[in-house]
């Protein structure tokens, strides 16, 4: 989710179009080759691997696992506790962002990422400033080196999958300035050999609808944010206010094609990229616009109010394998190549 490239998207987005939730038959991105129906838990080789509703008082707390499940049982980290954008004025630092953990909390069943202005920020970590706007997220990856970076050159990845079905039902901030999102990584995605095979940054959602608040934007990422750099998204027309309560939003990833679902109803399908066949992260943050007013999608999404407090509320996440993707997936190692680390 690289602001600089979903900023200038109308230059580089091959797919861009918006639709009404109608028949498939009016939809540009359709293909008959790709299956629109939402998977079903125990048919067609569908199965648990895990689901989190936050029913205790931190993270990693009460999580339901599937039965075959046998990997790490402590999956969420906050996410990289560093500075996320700086100011676009070099005259106020203070319109810096930062993500740091204090910003999230688990309550009442929820996943809490509040957004907010503070000129005496006192950092549990030590680490944040005191003046600056912060918020923060959660994801299955920890850094492993620097923490003052958003990327590291090693990555301990606490959960990943390759293919499958994700689904969160959420709440968004209805407020300027600032954007949720969920969104998968991969390690690997800035390598440049492969195309999206080996690592697509795939965003199920990002609001930055705010003053649209029926449409919504979905993305594909691949080798890296540089130069290299390649990206597909679109922008769905649902019809209904999607900053007024909770809705879900879900990705179904085959070894085939992506299809991306807004409260149970296809939105967008496609194979961009070439479809990522390694492993990847999740990833649920927020993001306050560094001064300049701009989200992803070239979206105009005003500016922070430093006098209000924001909260974004997760009430789940549900991770699904299907039995019959599992033997399409490469390993990392498999793919040559350098990662680019600069961008």
């Amino acid at each position: 989710m690289k602001k600089i490239i979903a900023a200038t998207a109308v230059l580089l987005i091959t797919t861009a179009i918006s639709f009404s939730f109608s028949g498939c038959a009016e939809k540009d991105w359709c293909d008959p080759a790709y299956d629109l129906s939402l998977p079903v838990l125990g048919e067609d080789g569908w199965y648990l691997v895990f689901e989190d509703s936050f029913n205790g008082s931190s993270l990693n707390e009460d999580i339901v696992f599937g039965n075959d499940y046998d990997g790490n049982r402590e999956i969420w980290t906050t996410s990289p506790h560093a500075i996320r954008w700086e100011s676009d004025d070099e005259n106020k630092p203070g319109q810096n962002v930062y993500w740091c953990p204090d910003a999230v909390s688990v309550e009442n069943g929820e996943l809490k990422i509040r957004s907010f202005y503070s000129s005496d920020h006192v950092c549990s970590l030590g680490v944040c400033p005191s003046t600056g706007r912060f918020t923060g997220g959660i994801e299955t990856r920890a850094i492993v080196g620097d923490q003052g970076e958003n990327k590291g050159t090693s990555d301990e990845l606490l959960f990943a999958q390759a293919f499958g079905y994700f689904e969160v039902r959420v709440k968004f901030p209805d407020a300027d300035g600032l954007w949720s999102a969920f969104w998968l990584q991969s390690s690997n995605m800035r390598k440049t050999g492969a195309e999206g095979v080996d690592g697509t940054e795939i965003d199920v959602f990002e609001s930055a609808f705010i003053k649209h608040p029926e449409k919504m934007g979905h993305a594909l990422l691949w080798n890296g944010y540089g130069d290299y750099g390649k990206i597909e998204d679109y922008v769905t027309d649902t019809g209904k206010d999607l900053y007024d309560g909770y809705h879900t939003y879900a990705l179904k990833w085959t070894p085939l094609y992506y299809v991306f679902y807004i409260d149970g109803v296809p939105t967008w399908a496609s194979a961009g990229g070439g479809v990522s066949h390694v492993k990847e992260f999740l990833r649920l943050t927020v993001e306050i616009d560094a001064g300049d007013g701009y989200g992803p999608h070239g979206q105009r999404i005003g500016k922070f109010d430093e006098d209000s407090e924001s909260v974004f509320c997760v009430d789940y996440v549900k991770v699904w394998q299907n039995s019959g993707y599992e033997k399409y997936e490469i390993p990392d190692d498999c793919f040559a190549g350098d990662l680019d680390l600069e961008n």
